[in-house]
Parts: C-alpha cells; sequence; structure tokens
C-alpha cells in the first residue's frame, strides 16, 4: 500500500475520532515534513517502513533541520501513533518505532525576566502614542492577555469575544490541551484592558468581529502570526533571552508563585493536570522564590 494513501485514510479517521483542529494540523505539519523526505529517499510503499527508516528521519531532522530534542521528540510522538495505527490495521507486521527512542530534553522552563517584559510593554506603549496604529493595539493587549492568564498559543488565538465573561470575570477556553471546557479568572486589569480593545474594534471595524485576536481585516489571527509578533517585537526591542507565547505562561507562572499563591491553586489557574508539573516550577524558580522570602522572612524580628 501507497504510504500516501495510508496517510490520508489515517486523518480521516482522527478527524472522525473528533480530533482537535490543532492536533489535525500537528499530524498535518509532520506528514507534510515526513512525506517530503521519503521522497528524496525514494520510499512510497508501507512494506518499505522499519525502524532504522524512521530513525534515519528523525536524523534528519535534528542535524539537517535543525529541530531541538522536544521537537523531535513531538515528531516522534506523532510517528508511534500512526506505526501504531498501521499495525492495528494489519498493514504492517511488526511495531515500525520499535527501538527508536525519544531523545533527553532539558526539562528547565524558559524564563523571561521581569524586565525584559517591561522593555517590550514600554516599546508598544510608545508605539500606541506615536502611532496609534491597529497592530501596535493588538500587540500590545495580546502580550498583556498571555502574561496575565498563562493562556497557551492556540487558546490565545481560538479565542471568541462570547468565552470572555466581564460581569463575572472569567475567560472560558473551549479547546484547552485537555480537550476538556475550562475556565480562567480575569482581573480587573485585564479586563479593563479587553473592553477598551473591544470598543476600539467595533469603532475600527465594520462591525464586531468574533475572535478577539484578529488582523486589520477582523480575519482571526493563526498560531503562527503570534508567533512572528514576538519575532519581530524580540529583535525591535534587543531581547537576547527567551521571548515566546510559552515563556509568557511561565513568566504566569512564576509570578503566582511569588505572590505567595499555594500550588494548589497555582495548578488551578495554571490548569496543570498533575500536581506534580506545578512542583517543578518551585524548583526552577527557587533563585527568585528566595526573593519573597526574604521580604516575608519568618524570623524577622524574632532574632
Amino acid at each position: 500500500m501507497l504510504i500516501e494513501m495510508a496517510v490520508k485514510e489515517f486523518i480521516a479517521e482522527k478527524k472522525f475520532e473528533k480530533l482537535t483542529e490543532n492536533s489535525l494540523m500537528n499530524y498535518n505539519n509532520f506528514f507534510k515534513v515526513w512525506n517530503e523526505w521519503l521522497a528524496q529517499e525514494g520510499i512510497k510503499h508501507i512494506n518499505e517502513l522499519s525502524p532504522k527508516v524512521n530513525k534515519q528521519f528523525l536524523s534528519y531532522c535534528q542535524e539537517v533541520n535543525g529541530n531541538k530534542p522536544k521537537t523531535v521528540n513531538t515528531k516522534l510522538k506523532l510517528m508511534r501513533t500512526f506505526c501504531k495505527w498501521l499495525l492495528e490495521e494489519q498493514l504492517t507486521e511488526v511495531e515500525l518505532c520499535k527501538g527508536v527512542k525519544a531523545q533527553r530534553e532539558e526539562d528547565n522552563p524558559k524564563i523571561l525576566s521581569e524586565q525584559d517584559l517591561q522593555a517590550v510593554l514600554r516599546h508598544l506603549r510608545r508605539s500606541r502614542r506615536r502611532e496609534n496604529t491597529f497592530h501596535s493595539r493588538r500587540n500590545y493587549i495580546i502580550i498583556l492577555a498571555l502574561a496575565g492568564t498563562g493562556m497557551r498559543l492556540h487558546e490565545l488565538t481560538s479565542l471568541n469575544w462570547n468565552d470572555v465573561d466581564f460581569e463575572s470575570s472569567l475567560i472560558t477556553i473551549q479547546t484547552s490541551k485537555s480537550r476538556k471546557r475550562q475556565s480562567i479568572p480575569l482581573s480587573d486589569t485585564l479586563s479593563l484592558e479587553l473592553e477598551d480593545w473591544k470598543r476600539y474594534l467595533e469603532g475600527e471595524l465594520s462591525k464586531l468581529p468574533q475572535a478577539v485576536f484578529v488582523s486589520d481585516k477582523g480575519k482571526r489571527l493563526e498560531d503562527d502570526s503570534v508567533q512572528n509578533v514576538f519575532k519581530r517585537l524580540k529583535k525591535s526591542v534587543g531581547i537576547e533571552g527567551y521571548f515566546s507565547p510559552h515563556v509568557l505562561r511561565n513568566f504566569y507562572i512564576k509570578q503566582l508563585l511569588k505572590g505567595g499563591a499555594n500550588l494548589r491553586e497555582v495548578q488551578l489557574l495554571a490548569r496543570h493536570s498533575k500536581i506534580e508539573i506545578t512542583k517543578g516550577y518551585v524548583g526552577y524558580f527557587a533563585h527568585e522564590l528566595k526573593e519573597t522570602l526574604d521580604d516575608n522572612n519568618p524570623l524577622r524580628g524574632l532574632l
């Protein structure tokens, strides 16, 4: 059987299983790169695949495409699911990912300093004052929304105005990582900024778009569009460290811990599936949490 046909059947089945749009997009992106590589190697049929071939592909991703361990492991995870499906459908007789091991990842979260975030916000506020452009206003609220809620990138781009309840101060996440409907508290500060952005959109566009974050034509932003915003800001501001949507999620969690929230509260606010994930952040940010301990020293006044 042609690999191309097997892939089409696999994707059709995943659509029938009602996988999220984000998951389907991840599969499509993976198969695009994999199919291009297979074509270069002259591999067309399922019976030409093997664990050795799959290892060679992952090595290509790392050595030629420059993929980092986390990206390679994500590809391996998608590949394993596909190969397991091939076995279940009796299209192969062996597990084609058997013996293909994941790479060791750097498990420390990427950290954004408060100074760098302040520099980005100053840059955007200055642009808004001087130019008052659609993009300067929108990019400013994107940064605030990510830093103030801990939303993941696709949660941000999927957000609609009817998901934002200003009266109850809640944001509803319809398509979370766990595929469950979840809620995020909306702070008073962010609520005022979002209401201001909503009024601006109503005045700037002919009608309020369904999506919260849109282009100047009113079209919903894609994930890669937001990532490009971060790349441009990093270059404009001159940030040397990490700066991405996920880094702002780490910043959100760090600030909760520094502010004195307990682990259970942080788990709920960050929407971690297991509290062990939340506990890991305490060690990552230990040097900064020490400042909180020094400011609130339990021994002050006793010695």
